[in-house]
């Protein structure tokens, strides 16, 4: 079954870091994602860009309105992906264990439906 890792956390952390505290991050980044891609459970992933560049799309009124920036107002937030395929939920949530930034933000370890397409 595939499972979708959500990475959260605060976006301005990593500009508040000193550059070699942002070098360490990036290398643990990049050691977790070798031992992802060598277990053969890695499918996919993605950082995306800061929230400021995202926009929303809404009903209301009954007309669709187009927000710039997230929908919701947080602390953390959604700044990449893992997609893996592993046997349970367990073990889904183990990988996600090992993601760096659960120790500086949240990891939500979710199942992804069957696609239909």
């Amino acid at each position: 079954m595939q499972y979708m890792i959500l990475i959260y956390g605060n976006e301005n952390a990593w500009a508040e870091m000193s550059e070699a505290e942002r070098a360490n991050g990036f290398a643990a980044f990049m050691e977790y994602n070798k031992k992802l891609a060598s277990s053969g459970a890695l499918r996919g992933g993605g950082q995306l860009q800061p929230s400021r560049t995202a926009r929303t799309v809404k009903a209301k009124d009954g007309k669709l309105v187009t927000v710039d920036g997230p929908f919701a107002e947080t602390r953390e937030q959604l700044g990449g992906d893992y997609v893996v395929e592993v046997e349970t939920h367990e073990a889904a949530t183990a990988l996600a264990a090992e993601c760096p930034a659960a120790w500086g933000g949240a990891i939500e370890v979710r199942p992804l439906l069957p696609s239909n397409f």
